[in-house]
């Protein structure tokens, strides 16, 4: 590739005036058709204009897309603008053809950037790599927008099995070469069928072996189905409660993720297809134990990082229950995971953060918390039982178990391990 982007230049003569000026269309379009492309959106902008007429602009993590439409012409002037190879332009082209039915069909393309010197190039390893063209780029950024892109990570694309767009994210799967089927939300990595164990073996034995006798457990979250699969595995759970927002997110696990989500049919299982904080709000005294397995703190999954959604929590357990909780990266986050330690210092008696290694979750370094009324010593456990439960795992054994509470000093230091923020 001797280029730094491609630049299509598309005149839709002849289209519907209405659908012209329809912001709502021209948006949802829009959206599809860059999502058709294979481009990760970062977000878009769409402006009504009197008499009529639409602009918009979709910003992507290779560029952009923008549009205006002059209806009273039956005319739209479309640029969508790419960098690196992996997008699929024409789709997107073909897409707005097939939604917009133009009589007529102006377009160019143009190589941008292909008069810099030679020398001018530096030239990525993924270009010069045989055989592989495709790549999903996740991406971070600073607060909830954006806008201050931090750090990216690129994985290589064999085949890509779904994406689609649900009632509240997007949803990917595609198959890379070192960490088998992996699944994205909202672009950022969820699971890997390759880690996916250390996560959920962490995320349920180390609470429900500590409880020690868990009959009732509620999952928040989890609708990859790895995190229920392992809290089956207790043979003392009698019932559990699990509550996922999105149907679309256990429906694409159970087909293209089978050995992750392979528990649905349990009979001990209740699957809830709502908004894990309203379902518990108002919930006195019910469960044993509570796992929370949501996203960062980010849009929708905000809110189960707060003081309320904590405190309903806490009264739905039953004496000496025990809540958790995924609690971010221990590198990337640190602002996020002091503000969830505050809250939870403020809910419970007892806090008592643990970590765990997965290598697709950014750092690699990544950090659970536990939140419990009752005493609790991490090293008091029923170890022949840890050990039973163990005989099916990849990554939890009794020694993991002890070892997991003995937190690197920068990490002791900040969530001041020992100290109680509450008082």
């Amino acid at each position: 590739m001797n280029q730094l982007g491609t630049h299509i230049l598309l005149d839709l003569y002849g289209c519907d005036p209405d659908r012209l000026n329809d912001l709502d269309f021209l948006r949802k379009i829009s959206l599809e058709g860059v999502r058709r492309s294979g481009a990760t959106i970062m977000g878009d902008y769409f402006k009504q204009f009197q008499p009529q007429g639409v602009s918009g602009i979709i910003i992507i993590a290779e560029s952009h897309l923008s549009l205006h439409s002059w209806p009273e012409f039956s005319y739209m002037a479309l640029d969508y603008f790419t960098c690196g190879s992996r997008i699929d332009i024409d789709a997107t082209i073909s897409y707005f053809e097939d939604e917009l039915s133009p009589q007529r069909v102006v377009k160019s393309r143009h190589a941008r950037g292909k008069e810099l010197n030679e020398k001018d190039w530096i030239v990525p390893q993924e270009a010069r790599a045989k055989g592989r063209t495709r790549w999903f780029t996740e991406y971070h950024w600073e607060g909830e927008e954006p806008e201050n892109l931090l750090l990216g990570f690129k994985y290589a694309i064999d085949r890509e099995l779904v994406r689609v767009r649900s009632q509240y994210q997007d949803i990917t799967v595609v198959e890379n070469p070192v960490y088998g089927r992996m699944l994205f939300i909202d672009g950022l990595v969820m699971t890997t069928e390759k880690d996916e164990f250390a996560y959920h073996e962490m995320l349920s034995h180390i609470p429900l072996v500590l409880h020690g006798a868990p009959r009732d457990v509620l999952i928040i979250g989890g609708g990859d189905g790895g995190l229920l699969r392992e809290v089956l595995r207790h043979p003392m759970v009698e019932n559990v409660d699990m509550v996922e927002i999105d149907s679309k997110v256990v429906e694409v696990a159970r087909e293209h993720l089978p050995a992750i989500g392979s528990a649905f049919e349990d009979p001990r299982l209740h699957l809830y297809f709502e908004d894990g904080a309203q379902f518990i709000n108002g919930v006195r005294d019910r469960y044993d134990v509570i796992l929370v397995d949501s996203t960062d703190p980010i849009g929708p999954g905000k809110v189960l990082f707060q003081v309320k959604f904590f405190q309903d929590c806490r009264q739905a357990l039953k004496d000496r229950g025990i809540f958790a909780a995924q609690a971010l990266s221990a590198w990337l986050q640190e602002k996020d995971q002091l503000e969830m330690f505050s809250n939870l210092w403020k809910v419970w008696e007892i806090v008592l953060p643990y970590v765990a290694t997965i290598p697709t979750y950014p750092g690699g370094l990544w950090t659970f918390a536990i939140g419990s009324d009752r005493p609790l010593e991490p090293t008091s456990f029923d170890r022949p039982y840890a050990t039973r439960i163990s005989e099916r795992c990849r990554y939890y054994n009794p020694d993991i178990h002890c070892n997991a509470f003995c937190l690197p000093t920068f990490l002791k230091q900040r969530l001041r391990v020992g100290v109680p923020l509450r008082h």
